[in-house]
């Protein structure tokens, strides 16, 4: 049973961080509008410019690449190998001429020429040697079926980053419009206590915390933009692109169907492409046990040559010259190179046996480790939920009972700090709870199975 992921409809969160995020993405959406700039980008364009611009997607592309020419390389030896020598041969005159008859009587001889030229064509088939031609095909296949998966377990990967990058990106603005909140409240208790000041109801320690809470917002502030030009930076920088093309778009909210654990770790050994990658390696290093068995057994094949020359006298009167031969070699003794090299790949076969079981625990303990994770956020944010809501009313009846003078400024910043962080942690929680979401998609191998199609088809293409 596949896990089912809603794009919208309504969240745990209350209405008042719901509230709050949607006022903010409008009010973005309203200056973008009004400031005449490049319309927002949402988290799919972004992956799509990430697939088109991403230099790591290229490399991994033409990696791909080099794994089928491999093919083509070794399907090469199962057709014959036709070559083409041109060769010029001076040697030394050896003075020696066979025509003396018997008894003086003259005969005809030949001698061979000291200066010519020969144009040889050759020709090579191998024929048999245990299937060890076929067993290299089959090789480069299966990796190259294994350079697949690896390619799109690449790019899933690339595309899990720009998501976390995106996330921060808006992290970053919304902790911004939180700074903001917090400094013009800052601001207005520091109006408040120099009005106090003024009649005496407040002394001028009071006035000067205030003042100090005003410059602690604005260096919060000041922090919060840099960490979100930060986020834009890393956000283009994953893309692919100099600099994010304009504001980006708050997505609609993500909700988590539970499913059994034992369900989600079917899907993720179904959909894994490093798992599939790993399988399609075991079968490569098994059929390389048998290819390094071949040389064990006698090669057999097929070598023919036709020369051409340009002096008669090469080839007893005549210009040209062929020969075929059949070839069957054995190897007696190779210095143990053979049995050594069948050592080598059974060893790489148990290596290929040990990495597919431990990639299918580690693929069972992440896929637990997210769903956990998602479990705990949610408790977490229920909780973050509460808190923002009382901090909020206990920062409002503080002001307004540091209004009457019933309460010192040291309860007003005690109260605004307690607002504030909670606004803080809740907007954090939120957006990893987000990024979470998409984790699991990842851990189960159906993250962005779409954009994976397409780039099937793309490379087929």
């Amino acid at each position: 049973m596949e896990p089912r992921f809603g794009t919208a409809g309504p969240y745990i969160l209350a209405a008042a961080i719901a509230c709050i995020m949607a006022c903010g993405t409008a009010k973005a959406e309203n200056l973008s509008a009004a400031s005449g700039q490049a319309p927002l980008l949402t988290l799919e364009q972004a992956f799509e410019t990430a697939l088109r611009e991403n230099e790591q997607v290229w490399i991994s592309r033409q990696d791909l690449r080099n794994a089928q020419t491999d093919i083509t390389v070794a399907r090469s030896n199962l057709y014959p190998q036709i070559s083409l020598r041109g060769a010029h041969t001076r040697k030394k005159e050896s003075g020696f001429s066979a025509g003396a008859g018997t008894g003086g009587t003259g005969g005809t001889g030949f001698s061979t020429p000291d200066n010519y030229n020969t144009l040889t064509f050759q020709l090579d088939q191998h024929i048999y040697q245990w299937g060890k031609v076929w067993s290299a095909k089959r090789i480069a296949e299966y990796y190259y079926d294994s350079s697949q998966y690896r390619h799109l377990r690449q790019v899933q990967e690339i595309l899990y980053q720009v998501s976390v990058q995106y996330y921060e990106v808006l992290l970053g603005r919304r902790s911004i419009e939180i700074a903001e909140n917090a400094l013009k409240r800052a601001i207005q208790q520091f109006d408040r206590a120099s009005a106090q000041f003024e009649v005496g109801i407040l002394t001028q320690t009071d006035v000067l915390r205030a003042e100090v809470q005003v410059a602690q917002s604005r260096e919060q502030l000041e922090r919060a933009k840099n960490q979100y030009n930060i986020a834009l930076e890393r956000l283009a920088l994953e893309m692919g692109v100099e600099s994010v093309p304009g504001p980006i778009e708050e997505p609609d909210e993500r909700s988590f169907t539970p499913l059994p654990i034992s369900g989600l770790f079917e899907v993720a050994m179904e959909n894994r492409r490093d798992f599939n990658q790993a399988a399609q390696q075991l079968k490569a290093a098994d059929e390389r046990v048998d290819f390094e068995k071949a040389d064990y057994f006698p090669n057999l094949s097929l070598t023919g040559q036709y020369i051409l020359a340009d002096e008669d006298e090469l080839f007893y009167g005549e210009s040209n010259d062929w020969q075929a031969s059949l070839v069957l070699s054995y190897p007696l003794f190779t210095g143990w190179k053979t049995s050594a090299e069948v050592d080598r790949a059974r060893s790489e076969k148990s290596q290929a046996e040990y990495t597919l079981g431990r990639l299918r625990k580690q693929i069972r303990n992440q896929v637990r480790s997210v769903y956990l994770d998602i479990q705990t956020q949610q408790k977490v944010i229920d909780q973050l939920e509460q808190q923002v809501l009382s901090a909020r009313q206990n920062y409002e009846q503080v002001s307004a009972q540091f209004e009457e003078g019933l309460l010192t400024a040291v309860d007003q910043v005690d109260a605004f700090t307690a607002l504030n962080e909670a606004e803080n942690r809740l907007a954090q929680a939120y957006y990893t709870y987000q990024l979470d979401l998409i984790r699991l998609d990842l851990a189960t191998g159906i993250f962005q199975s779409d954009l994976l199609e397409m780039e099937i088809l793309n490379e087929n293409g």
